[in-house]
Order: C-alpha cells, then structure tokens, then sequence
C-alpha cells in the first residue's frame, strides 16, 4: 500500500513540475515575442476576431497602397491637362495677331505641344485610352494627317470607357479622361484652321487680307471654348484628386485603428508575464523539490 500511494504522489509531482515548466515556457515566449501566442489556436476564443482583423487591415493598407498610386496619375492628368490648356492659349494668342506666317507658324507650335500630351503615359500605359491603355489615344501625328481625317473624331483611338479604380469596398472613382473628351474640342480648331490654310482662301501667308482676319475672328471664339471646357476638365480632375486624397487618408486611419484592435487581441501584458514567469519559475523550484523528495521515498528506514 505504501509503495503504490508513494507512486501515485510521485505521478502527480512529476504532472506538477510539468504544468510548472510548461507555464515558464510560455511566461518566456510572450516576455520574448511580446505576444500571446504564436499561432492562432494559442489565441483560442479571440482567434476569429483576430483573423477578421487582420483580413480588414489588409484591405485598408491596400486600399490606401491604391489611393496613392492614384494620387500619382491624377497629378500627372492635372498636368497634362495644363499643358492642353497653354497649347490653347498659344493658339487664341496666334489668332489675334495679323501675320498669316506668325500664325501658321504658332498653330504648329501648339499642335505639337498638343499632340505630344495626347500620348503621355502613366505607369506604362496611355493616359487619355481610357481601359485601352496599349494604344496610342491619338493618330495623327501631323497636322496633314489631322486635315486627312474625316471628322475629328476619326483620330482618337479610344475605349469607350474612362478608367477606374476601388479605393474602399463600396467606392470606385475615375482615374481619367478619354482622349477625345479633353481633345476634340482643340483639335477641331486646329483642323479647321489648317483646313481654311490648304483652302481657296488660304494660305495664311504674309498680312492677313479681309476674308482671312474674318475667318480668325469667329475662330478666336471656339478656341475660348474649347479652352473653357478644358478648364472644366482640370476642375473635374481636382474634384477627383481631393476624394482620393480623403480616402487615402480615411484607409490610413482605418489601419491604425486595425492595428491597434489586433494588439488589443495578441499582444501579451509584458507586466503580467514577467509576474507569471517568476510565479511559475518559483512553481517550478516547488515542484521539482517535491518531486525529488518523493522520489526518494523507500520502506527501508522503517524496516531496520
């Protein structure tokens, strides 16, 4: 009877010094790691709310990684558009002069500088082809060939629809413009302009006779209008940069919180560690002592 109690107390030491040693084990990882657990099954009930977390915060951090790439073209289309803007006021500025040769000269000038924004690009694709960015938006590279096209329209070479982006789960904006929405407008006057040059009535060469200033006059109009709409454009545009920048701004903040939520959730108590940790070193000590002296238990002292 003895031996059997003897071994039975020596078991339960033994289960002692193992919870002990097991309870070290982990004081020292959380005290190490400065979390709870390493996976989520040491998390137990908070391991759901911790996986939504982090499945929320990756979200937000590429919602935001989207935001600032988006930043970027816009920045990029506000300068485009710029750049459209001054090629129409070069033009209005030729036009007020009386110099055919000047105005020739300035309205070649200007079709290039529009030309060339036309066919910029962002991040490898054509800013103004809409979701058809691997082809150049705009195909006459000359005026000759703008004056071969049958209509203006013939030489934009476009999707029909405006690129987009999702910046938030229920939030997609437009990243562009078509080619022919920030263009047809200018480059019909420079059509018609080298149109009337190749006519009857042209070419613009030398001092402008009666039928010519009449001509540039009523073209001066349709070059403000078409510098107008530009503006509306560059107005749209700054209306789109200033929702992605608050969205930018609205999924930062949503990260930080969610990183706070998930510290909340997995990060250790680095005080009640170290308390546990000495808790369970002295357990330990305990334990081991009892354990020892048990095993060490014998009838022979009795026996002699």
């Amino acid at each position: 009877m003895t031996r059997i109690a003897t071994n039975a107390a020596s078991q339960s030491a033994l289960l002692d010094l193992m919870r002990a040693q097991r309870a070290v084990h982990d004081a020292q990882q959380q005290l190490s790691t400065g979390k709870l657990a390493q996976d989520l099954k040491g998390i137990g009930h908070r391991a759901e709310s911790l996986s939504a977390a982090y499945g929320a915060k990756s979200r937000a951090q590429s919602y935001e990684e989207a935001a600032i790439r988006t930043s970027a073209k816009l920045e990029m289309t506000d300068t485009a558009l710029g750049k459209l803007s001054e090629a129409a006021t070069e033009l209005r500025l030729a036009l007020t002069t009386t110099d055919g040769t000047f105005i020739m000269d300035q309205v070649q000038v200007a079709f290039e500088k529009a030309r060339n924004v036309m066919s910029m690009q962002h991040a490898g694709a054509y800013l103004f082809g809409g979701t058809r960015g691997d082809t150049d938006p705009f195909a006459a590279d000359t005026l000759d060939d703008l004056v071969a096209a049958a209509s203006v329209d013939d030489v934009f070479v476009t999707s029909n629809r405006r690129t987009a982006v999702r910046l938030d789960d229920h939030i997609s904006v437009e990243t562009g413009f078509l080619a022919g929405e920030v263009g047809r407008d200018l480059f019909a006057a420079f059509k018609r302009i080298a149109e009337f040059d190749a006519g009857a009535n042209g070419p613009f060469d030398g001092p402008l006779d009666a039928t010519q200033q009449a001509y540039v006059q009523a073209e001066i109009a349709n070059v403000l209008n078409a510098f107008d709409r530009l503006n509306d454009r560059v107005g749209e545009n700054g209306a789109r940069q200033s929702q992605v920048e608050n969205l930018q701004q609205s999924q930062k903040d949503k990260a930080v919180y969610l990183d706070q939520l998930i510290g909340n959730l997995e990060d250790a108590d680095m005080a009640d560690a170290a308390s546990r940790l000495q808790q369970a070193q002295a357990a330990v000590e305990v334990s081991a002592a009892t354990f020892s002296s048990l095993s060490q238990v014998s009838l022979l002292p009795f026996l002699r």
